[in-house]
């Protein structure tokens, strides 16, 4: 007995586990399972306290401190009371090892559908903002497309996300500028006066660019790029030395006048009550209107105030100085612009 005994006592535990590579394994696994059972048997005497956050869809988070004695981070969720889908977001994940003091957020994740690029496609809605489902989802998009509700829009369990991809395609395209007319009332020339310039068309290069909404043509505008060759107006000078009218002017419409003459006197006044004088004419008004504003080829500026039995259709009557300049002028058949 006493020799059993003494055998025992010498005998070295350090050598008998570093004799060999398999009694070396046989150590470190009686070490770990020896740290594990130590480690279960303190947790269980001692539960750890654990932060739990839950983030739900459209509320308040609500946080709760539990004492669990779970070994991962999924034990603890159950320990605090909180049911967990599959589809819920667990940070730290849900086999991670509970620490005492952690803190553990779950965030709720409801299964819907969003619109994308014009396709429904299944969709995991979380708490935040329309940009964090989109980040949550892995759905990429650029600053060009479309998306409803916009980014910073707080999600709620009804609201369904929809973004639309859009492109643009741009050319550029070489169009010929008609030259215009530039017409003034021009005192310094004679009344009736009419000289023109010739004018100069110009090319124009313009960017069309085609929108494309989900693979769809929705519109196409178009941009000034770059002035190849200025354009020339053609010029127009009315002459109004006798009524002194000046300035830019706008042709509305010409036509030939049938155009006649008359006077008055001095203080005859029309049938709109204005007084009759050079640079009034009478017309009739279901074909001219009161008030328009005539410009007649060898007389000059006329606004329309007066009418006469015999005045009808495109007949002007022009009003003169004199029975003389009525004479002389007769019956012309003449050039009117009729002018804004």
């Amino acid at each position: 007995m006493r020799r059993a005994l003494s055998r025992i006592w010498h005998f070295n535990i350090w050598a008998y586990f570093t004799e060999n590579i398999h009694r070396k394994v046989l150590g470190v696994m009686l070490v770990l399972g020896t740290a594990a059972l130590m480690t279960a048997c303190i947790r269980y005497i001692i539960p750890s306290q654990v932060t739990v956050v839950y983030a739900a869809i459209g509320s308040d988070d609500k946080k709760d401190v539990v004492e669990t004695r779970a070994s991962d981070v999924a034990g603890a969720i159950k320990d605090a009371g909180i049911k967990v889908t599959d589809e819920d977001k667990v940070y730290p994940c849900r086999e991670h090892s509970v620490k005492d003091g952690m803190t553990v957020k779950v965030t709720e994740s409801i299964k819907t559908t969003a619109i994308i690029g014009g396709q429904e496609e299944d969709f995991n809605l979380t708490k935040g903002t329309v940009a964090d489902n989109l980040k949550f989802n892995n759905i990429e998009y650029d600053d060009d497309d479309i998306i409803t509700p916009s980014l910073d829009t707080e999600v709620d369990k009804d609201t369904k996300i929809q973004v639309q991809r859009v492109e643009t395609q741009t050319k550029d395209v070489t169009e010929t500028e008609p030259a215009g007319e530039d017409t003034v009332l021009d005192p310094s020339l004679a009344s009736g006066k009419v000289v023109s310039s010739d004018g100069q068309d110009g090319q124009s290069i313009y960017t069309y660019t085609t929108t494309i909404v989900d693979g769809k043509e929705t519109g196409t505008s178009k941009t000034l790029k770059e002035v190849v060759t200025p354009v020339t107006n053609k010029g127009l000078r009315l002459g109004t030395s006798l009524t002194g009218q000046s300035g830019s002017v706008k042709v509305v419409r010409t036509f030939t006048g049938n155009t006649t003459a008359y006077y008055a006197g001095e203080n005859a006044h029309g049938s709109t009550g204005g007084l009759c004088k050079y640079g009034t004419c009478a017309v009739d008004p279901s074909v001219i209107p009161y008030g328009t504003k005539l410009y007649i080829e060898g007389y000059g500026f006329a606004v329309a105030n007066d009418c006469g039995g015999a005045v009808k259709g495109n007949v002007v009557d022009l009003y003169m100085r004199s029975t003389a300049e009525c004479i002389s002028w007769g019956r012309r058949h003449v050039k009117v612009y009729v002018l804004e």
